[in-house]
């Protein structure tokens, strides 16, 4: 990672992608996001720059940078494509099976990112201009976490309208509230469940959370559910718990063990809420986490053979966490892929206007450890 200058920008958003198709229609839902993206920071002059990991791209597919439309960059943000090749993606477990590794892939981003602070997120997800217009007044503390509610959205998402009509729509059509507590579908009214409150003996709820029987409680309730779509802090926090767990297996809980270890790390939790907003657009059942969708993820995960973390480990995790009031630290000083080199792509950016295609900047950076460098 590079130490933040006075030109460096005040937020990296960073995503993990390769153009597979993953969830159906993939590349529309990440036109989606990049266009809603550039034009927000450009309308409310927020300084930040996308760093998006091109994981393991496909060999019979184009790459990120010319299988999209890029003809609104420029302005107040600067896009880096940076990409990790198959060479490097076949050197971990299960590389045969599972073609992206999100979790890694984002800290690879994490690591080279430029921002004092540093948003994870996910590519099919729209921001609300009110989210915008927050984070460009740069009132971020360094001592939080910042976290959202997140909205499910129907999968047709106007692409040739307005992103003030776009979002308009997106409210129009939610499907889910994904809150701190659990999940509740707006069609039917259901709500599945994260958090329960006990008024019953500590040791029980703790030998009950340890069978993985109840939802885990820390000091206080953290807002876990689809904590993977945002999860913002300052790079120093992110520096301090070495990003999110590197295990060569699906990333389910593993967005939630890196919050766990933040909050007692000593980022303090602040929710935001509406109007300040996420929308997600949905995906194939079963290609990501749902309520309904989660027999058969998990049913597609067994029979490939891919492990994922269950959640009676990670409740152990959080559990010991609690106990010993510190965080549990699972990557080494190389995580975020540093020292490798990976390949970058730049795409316009702030003060060099709209880059047309066949103007793309190539170079090639690796991650360097500033972990002795202050704010």
């Amino acid at each position: 990672m590079t130490v933040p200058s006075p030109s460096s920008p005040y937020l990296s958003i960073v995503a993990t992608a390769r153009n597979d198709n993953h969830g159906g229609d993939l590349l529309r839902r990440m036109q989606l996001f990049i266009d809603g993206l550039i034009e927000q920071c450009h309308r409310y002059c927020l300084p930040a720059e996308l760093v998006l990991v091109e994981w393991n791209p496909p060999d019979d597919r184009a790459r990120l940078a010319e299988a999209l439309d890029w003809s609104r960059a420029g302005g107040c943000i600067d896009v880096r494509i940076i990409e990790v090749p198959p060479v490097v993606h076949g050197r971990l477990k299960h590389a045969d099976r599972l073609p992206l590794f999100q979790m890694i892939g984002k800290n690879v981003g994490i690591r080279r990112a430029r921002g004092t602070f540093i948003l994870a997120t996910n590519i099919d997800i729209l921001f609300s201009n009110e989210l915008i217009a927050h984070l460009a007044r740069q009132r971020l503390r360094p001592d939080r976490m910042y976290r959202l509610d997140r909205w499910d959205v129907q999968p047709d998402v106007p692409i040739d309208a307005s992103v003030d009509e776009r979002l308009a729509w997106c409210r129009s059509h939610c499907i889910r509230l994904e809150g701190r507590d659990g999940t509740r579908d707006l069609r039917t009214g259901r709500f599945h469940r994260i958090y329960w409150e006990p008024t019953w003996g500590v040791r029980l709820l703790e030998a009950l959370q340890e069978a993985g029987l109840v939802p885990v409680v820390t000091r206080k309730r953290l807002h876990l559910n689809a904590c993977g779509d945002f999860t913002l802090m300052h790079r120093l926090m992110w520096e301090r718990v070495r990003g999110y767990p590197e295990m060569e297996m699906y990333s389910m809980h593993l967005d939630s063990v890196l919050c766990t270890a933040a909050h007692f790390a000593g980022a303090r939790e602040r929710i935001w809420r509406d109007p300040l907003s996420m929308f997600h657009i949905e995906h194939g059942t079963g290609s990501g986490f749902t309520p309904e969708g989660q027999a058969a993820l998990d049913a597609r995960l067994a029979a490939a053979g891919i492990p994922q973390l269950s959640h009676t480990e990670f409740h152990r995790w959080a559990l010991e966490m609690r106990r010993t009031r510190a965080p549990m630290i699972f990557n080494d000083e190389q995580w975020g892929m540093r020292g490798e080199a990976l390949r970058e792509t730049v795409i316009g950016g702030r003060g060099r206007g709209k880059a047309p295609h066949d103007s793309l900047e190539d170079s090639l950076i690796v991650g360097v450890d500033r972990s002795s460098h202050a704010a």
